[in-house]
């Protein structure tokens, strides 16, 4: 800055006070010049140090987070192949369940009434017990023919999961000879193949249940994307119930409620049943939206 401000001076030694303020003003001029400039180059300094900075927390931040969601998408996968075992096994035993409670117990039935029909000499007698065995029989088949329908949702692959959805709840209301009405709401996206089996398998669930025990004369089902979710409603206007007055487990191992609600759990879901006696049954299902692997 000294010699500077000498030059600015003219290059001589000042000669005069005026000469000397002059020279001592250019140099506290160029003093602060040089202070700014280097206040402004340290900050640069600091600003250039600091994006730096940043820059690599940002870098390290993406890749936690690439790792997290590879972490997350591994979990997924592993959760939902653990979920088609159990499910496998589930339907084991749903199905020895299904076989005991309605096929055998028909079966047994009709054998009674045909044994009356055997050790009878009464032709009316005979007659009316023939009819029941023919009743038994009819209801048997039916019931065999809804558990080969329930075994394997083949229209999944088809129709995807709402138009596979909507066939479950028209045919059961042709079944079942009740009002039954489907509602898709938001933009649908392929389901990973197990989220959308679950789902369906709660739905002839909570059918099922619907069509045993509610006395409903009208259903709804709802299926809703909203997001990183999907809901399953199912609402009907039977009797309802006090859900907890129910026991732990039901006789067949737990293929209603319980068995939804395991079905859920396994994909990281839930099942919420809300009933009271006299005002109907909602039952409502929530999974991850965990879309198809293409």
């Amino acid at each position: 800055a000294l010699p500077v401000a000498g030059a600015q001076a003219g290059g001589l030694p000042p000669q005069s006070t005026a000469q000397w303020g002059l020279f001592a003003g250019l140099l506290i001029v160029n003093l602060a010049l040089i202070g700014v400039t280097t206040h402004f180059s340290e900050q640069q300094e600091e600003r250039s140090s600091a994006r730096a900075a940043a820059i690599v927390e940002l870098e390290r931040a993406n890749a936690a987070l690439r790792r997290a969601l590879d972490e997350n998408a591994a979990l997924h996968t592993q959760l939902l192949l653990q979920a088609r075992e159990a499910g496998i096994a589930d339907e084991r035993r749903r199905l020895a369940a299904e076989i005991h409670d309605t096929l055998a117990q028909g079966l047994t039935g009709i054998i009674a009434q045909l044994q009356v029909v055997a050790s009878t000499d009464d032709p009316a007698v005979a007659r009316r017990h023939a009819d029941r065995a023919a009743d038994l029989a009819r209801h048997s088949l039916g019931e065999a023919r809804r558990s080969v329908q329930n075994l394997a949702p083949a229209g999944l692959a088809e129709d995807g999961l709402p138009q596979a959805l909507r066939k479950t709840v028209d045919g059961w209301s042709e079944r079942q000879g009740l009002r039954a009405e489907f509602t898709l709401t938001g933009e649908p996206e392929q389901l990973h193949g197990e989220v959308a089996a679950t789902l369906l398998r709660i739905l002839q669930e909570a059918l099922s249940n619907v069509a045993r025990h509610a006395s409903a004369s009208r259903v709804g089902v709802t299926l809703s994307f909203m997001g990183d979710e999907v809901t399953l409603d199912v609402r009907d206007d039977g009797r309802g119930f006090d859900p907890a007055a129910l026991p732990p487990r039901t006789r067949n191992g737990g293929f209603g409620l319980d068995g939804m609600r395991a079905r859920a759990e396994r994909i990281a879901g839930s099942v919420v049943v809300e009933s009271e006696a006299g005002q109907g049954t909602a039952v409502s299902t929530r999974v991850p939206l965990v879309r198809h692997e293409r």
